[in-house]
């Protein structure tokens, strides 16, 4: 039998760990004696840097993404590097960061409770709102449909903007007619992605709209989303720094 890959060690670590997520310390007491929180570190931020990794550096420590329908590694984490790196920059979102969240929420909330990625922008002081926050359904083809919009809209309640994207090859059979006037009816952004790892070329399908909400309905999105201001504060200082 053959060696068993660092990868392959800090994914059955950390699958063992709630949301699949450690500190660099307690992966390295699952991992064994041979590790240290230092060296986990190294290791961890090389998987971070490979696309193809399924592993990635978060506020806290390191997680393991899982991806949709477990078709290809990495997924969430190469939608939310586009996001990050091109997709927001070409879209007037210069100043955008993006949380995962499919497996940090709160799971007693049901079917449909929260959406994979959610992305805060920060606009001009001037701005109204001066921070928009996106929530955002990450498909791959094979589960792209009528079904992923009206997700994307659900787990939407309370954030400014809904979105799907979806990776693969273009929807542009006999089922995109009625994906696109639901999306349109209910203002959910469609996106492209046809390759993650080249957000200069996902192109959207259809615009988001706005959406309204409350004070206590936004808060109520960031809770069941499991995310904090504090946590994009951070994100946004680590993008700065990069």
């Amino acid at each position: 039998m053959g060696a068993i890959s660092h990868e392959t060690r800090f994914v059955r670590a950390l699958k063992k760990f709630t949301h699949e997520k450690a500190s660099f310390g307690e992966l390295a007491v699952a991992l064994g004696p041979k590790w240290t929180a230092d060296s986990v570190e190294v290791r961890a931020r090389r998987f971070d840097e490979d696309e193809r990794a399924q592993i990635a550096i978060v506020r806290g420590g390191v997680q393991f993404f899982g991806c949709e329908n477990g078709e290809k590694p990495g997924l969430y984490k190469e939608v939310r590097r586009g996001i990050e790196k091109r997709w927001g920059k070409d879209n007037a979102m210069s100043n955008i960061v993006a949380l995962h969240t499919s497996r940090t929420a709160e799971r007693d909330r049901g079917r449909w409770s929260q959406p994979d990625l959610v992305a805060q922008v920060l606009r001009r002081s001037d701005a109204k709102p001066p921070v928009v926050y996106l929530a955002i359904e990450v498909e791959q083809p094979e589960g792209f449909g009528v079904a992923s919009v009206y997700q994307a809209y659900e787990v939407g309640r309370g954030a400014d903007y809904s979105w799907a994207i979806y990776a693969g090859q273009v929807c542009d059979d006999k089922r995109w007619p009625r994906i696109e006037t639901v999306a349109r009816d209910l203002g959910v952004g469609i996106v492209h992605a046809g390759r993650p790892t080249q957000p200069s070329g996902w192109k959207t399908q259809s615009p988001a709209r706005a959406r309204s909400y409350t004070r206590a309905e936004q808060q109520d999105f960031l809770q069941r989303s499991g995310v904090t201001v504090e946590q994009f504060d951070a994100e946004h200082r680590s993008a700065q720094s990069r």
